[in-house]
């Protein structure tokens, strides 16, 4: 019995889903906790004028590279389809195409950076022109890596995927600390920023040298209109699902007023404990499927699989803030926040359906049923019309984003499990 117990136990932790997750869960909670303690040096090594200028320089840095992660899971796509089908001469061209098209937008984000540092400056009200040319150049930058970091989720080196973002995130220590040292205050702050981007591209190319060894390529072509077909819904997809937890924030900012827009986000960052804590499951899946799929084997399981590793976290952290609304609100957010203790269980709830719904997209994407971006769409527009309509309370609003959020869910999970010819026609009629 003991023997069977341990021979299952074994089986399940090295599942290439289970095992993949736990090393970019690792990556996470690692990186996140060496950006807080460098956060902590920052707030107390510069002035509070200083500081202020530094936290709003990384939330434009941070605002501006989401649209990576649009990006992330096309080239994650096609590079894991030629990987698990051995076409290493698509693969490399893909690789060279994908590299040049993100250069090329590199370059135009920060020429872009450079018209408009006028206005920037202004709507932050930094006394320095220099600090927007730098944000652009970081973001820039951050988006070379784009391809390096794709490649390596679509060849599933999760452990050294894990291992570049930990890198990375000690390496920004050692130059954030070294320049604030050096008397370069803000600069070396955001620079440290920089030089964590740099290192995290660089070191991505150590598993990928074998794309730059001489090959008979001759002739390969990589279908640039598949690619194209693929990648615009994806990208309104992806953006769309990610506006699921930033709109809200948003419109409770523009319709309640500075206290009560602040007890709300805080309230978004306790719930989105859960969305961080169950996110590197369906980035591990993603890639898994494509191989599957590309190989003609059975993926239902590991879809199934995916889902209940994300309700079985979801579940008992969104049940502990039911239990202990309290603790967890000065736990996570201190003093001055209790009125948003009777909120806190319910938007742990809204941000686990969430949970569910990343994974049903991910795995439609992952199978090139693009046409998931049409009611991922609609529900995005849904949450933006409804709670503009109906905003009296927190309540309101976060019904509006758990119910649209429910529903896409159910129905994406139904057509999945059932089938629709509904849905089958549509995805003709737009991609044929």
């Amino acid at each position: 019995m003991r023997k069977k117990v341990f021979h299952f136990g074994k089986k399940v932790l090295t599942h290439e889903l289970i095992s993949g997750s736990f090393y970019l869960f690792i990556a996470v909670i690692l990186s996140g906790f060496f950006a807080f303690l460098l956060n902590l040096f920052f707030a107390r090594s510069l002035t509070k004028p200083d500081y202020g200028i530094y936290a709003s320089l990384l939330s434009l840095i941070t605002l501006l590279t989401i649209p990576a992660s649009s990006l992330t899971p096309i080239v994650v796509r096609f590079a894991g389809d030629y990987y698990a089908k051995g076409e290493e001469a698509k693969l490399k061209k893909f690789y060279i195409k994908m590299t040049k098209f993100i250069v090329f937008l590199a370059i135009g984000i920060f020429f872009i950076f450079l018209i408009v540092s006028p206005l920037i400056k202004n709507f932050l009200k930094l006394d320095n022109f220099l600090y927007i040319p730098l944000v652009g150049f970081i973001t820039a930058t951050s988006y070379l890596t784009i391809v390096n970091n794709g490649f390596l989720q679509g060849l599933l080196k999760f452990p050294f995927v894990a291992f570049t973002q930990i890198s990375g995130a000690i390496f920004r220590i050692l130059a954030g600390v070294v320049l604030i040292f050096l008397g370069f205050k803000v600069f070396g702050a955001v620079w440290a920023s920089f030089f964590s981007f740099l290192l995290v591209f660089i070191l991505g190319f150590i598993p990928l040298r074998f794309l730059f060894k001489k090959s008979n390529d001759i002739g390969v072509k990589v279908p640039v209109r598949e690619l194209m077909n693929y990648a615009v819904p994806a990208t309104i997809a992806i953006f769309c699902l990610s506006s699921f937890i930033s709109t809200d924030v948003i419109l409770v900012k523009h319709f309640f007023n500075p206290v009560q827009a602040g007890l709300y986000g805080g309230m978004s960052l306790i719930g989105k404990v859960i969305f961080y804590f169950t996110a590197p499951i369906p980035t591990v899946m993603f890639p898994l499927l494509i191989k599957r799929h590309a190989k003609n084997q059975s993926y239902s399981r590991l879809f199934y699989l995916s889902l209940l590793l994300v309700i079985i976290p979801s579940f008992l952290i969104s049940g502990f803030y039911f239990l202990l609304p309290a603790f967890t609100t000065k736990f996570f957010l201190g003093k001055g926040y209790e009125a948003i203790i009777p909120f806190v269980g319910i938007f742990g709830a809204y941000i686990g359906v969430f949970s569910l719904l990343n994974v049903c997209v991910n795995l439609f994407l992952s199978l090139k049923k693009t046409f998931v971006y049409v009611p991922v769409l609609i529900g995005s527009i849904l949450q933006v019309g409804l709670i503009y309509l109906f905003h009296s309370n927190f309540y309101q609003v976060i019904f509006v984003s758990m119910s649209i959020s429910g529903l896409l869910f159910l129905g994406l999970l139904s057509y999945f499990i059932f089938g629709t010819k509904g849905f089958t026609s549509l995805e003709n009629k737009v991609y044929s």
